[in-house]
């Protein structure tokens, strides 16, 4: 898919991989990008191709406000997501679980439904999600519940919208290094990197792209032994 003249609506457009998902895309010669935040005065932007869209996925009225007035979009990239870092059982409640479920499960979905029914052949929808989506790490076991149903959700809207002629992309990175990871070890990705590798599936036949050596090393290994590497990961090994 080209990117020259595309027209792409970016989620979590605010800060992170979404802010840089949206100046690669203008570099990259898009005719039109909007971008979508909560917060629209978080948005840090200053080209009169960029369309500021006040948008919480979760939220299915403004998720349908979104997409008529976005109705000429031919690239999606659903890169909004939650970490509430919970463990499953020592959690003190659900809300944690719950949220991450709304926000990166259903929220996806809604993007997708209603977007997906205007798009022409030829357009793409990218979903960000992680490593995460394939194994556990018990101090995020809520968040890896999350990133897995996403996953599955978009190996089914990948069959479903196949025969339109549009594509889907899964991108699972290992740890970026952005706001939402900042508690996390490195080595990080940079966000940059990420957003090069997401778009450059667009230019392929690639269903699911790892980004860097953390995700490719586990890819691997499940392939292998996928006991051994969840057990490494949950430090029962």
């Amino acid at each position: 898919m080209p990117l020259d003249n595309c027209v792409a609506f970016v989620t979590g457009a605010n800060r992170g991989v979404g802010e840089c998902f949206v100046h690669m895309l203008l570099n990259s010669g898009a005719k039109k990008v909007y971008a979508g935040a909560r917060n629209i005065d978080a948005l840090r932007f200053a080209d009169d191709r960029i369309v500021p869209v006040e948008l919480d996925i979760t939220d299915e009225s403004q998720v349908k406000q979104a997409a008529a007035l976005a109705s000429d979009t031919t690239l999606l990239i659903n890169n909004a997501g939650l970490n509430c870092v919970e463990p499953a059982l020592a959690a003190s409640d659900m809300n944690a679980a719950r949220t991450e479920m709304e926000v990166n499960y259903f929220g996806t979905l809604n993007m997708i439904r209603a977007f997906a029914p205007a798009f022409p052949a030829g357009s793409a929808i990218v979903n960000l999600h992680s490593i995460l989506a394939r194994v556990t790490l018990p101090s995020m076991a809520s968040l890896c519940a999350s990133k897995a149903a996403s996953l599955r959700m978009t190996e089914g809207v990948r069959a479903e919208l196949k025969p339109r002629g549009i594509r889907v992309i899964s991108v699972l990175p290992g740890a970026i290094d952005t706001d939402m990871s900042r508690d996390f070890p490195p080595p990080k990705l940079p966000a940059i990197e990420v957003v090069k590798a997401a778009l450059s599936a667009l230019d392929d036949d690639t269903n699911e792209v790892y980004v860097g050596a953390m995700a490719q090393e586990i890819a691997a290994g499940l392939a292998r032994d996928r006991h051994a590497i969840q057990s490494s990961l949950a430090g029962t090994i």
